[in-house]
């Protein structure tokens, strides 16, 4: 499978997972349910579980679309609009393809990290809400740091490797 048909199924994946975390909430929230928290994980607003489920609902869908969405149109974005590092050179060398391609490929990526996240945040406000105590598990923070240094890394190999200026000699 080539590199953006997986990236692009691994959104359609992501965007399953989380929908299924929905359905769990669903099913197992209670009818409080804390919906936001202060730094240290305690819940300080809570919601009703329709009201919560609503919310988990529209954000899973919504971002799902967004990142498919956004992918979708790269192929049309006008040259003039994108931006990236020597972006002559690719004009001269002719690659505005392989560039669109890449685009539409790390969109599918960071897509699918940033919807995997929503279903573990759906998973962490079911545990906050059957804990009793209305804390976040500790685990949320760390898939959060997780994700921030997982996408901090993807965009530092992004512009240093998958987007710098291609050699005359390059075919990719």
């Amino acid at each position: 499978m080539n590199p953006a048909r997986l990236a692009a199924t691994s959104l359609g994946a992501a965007a399953l997972l989380a929908a299924g975390s929905v359905a769990l909430s669903a099913a197992l929230l209670p009818e409080r349910v804390p919906t936001h928290f202060a730094l240290d994980g305690a819940a300080d607003d809570w919601s009703s579980r329709v009201g919560a489920v609503t919310f988990m609902a529209v954000l899973t869908v919504a971002l799902a679309a967004l990142f498919a969405g956004l992918a979708a149109l790269v192929p049309r974005i006008p040259w003039d609009l994108v931006n990236l590092p020597d972006k002559q050179r690719w004009t001269e060398l002719g690659k505005q393809d392989v560039v669109r391609r890449r685009l539409r490929t790390d969109l599918c990526w960071v897509g699918s990290a940033t919807v995997l996240l929503v279903a573990v945040g759906n998973l962490a406000v079911l545990a906050a809400a059957r804990s009793g105590s209305g804390r976040l598990p500790w685990w949320a923070g760390a898939v959060f740091g997780v994700w921030l240094l997982g996408l901090l890394g993807y965009a530092l190999v992004g512009t240093r490797r998958r987007y710098r200026a291609p050699d005359q000699g390059r075919t990719d």
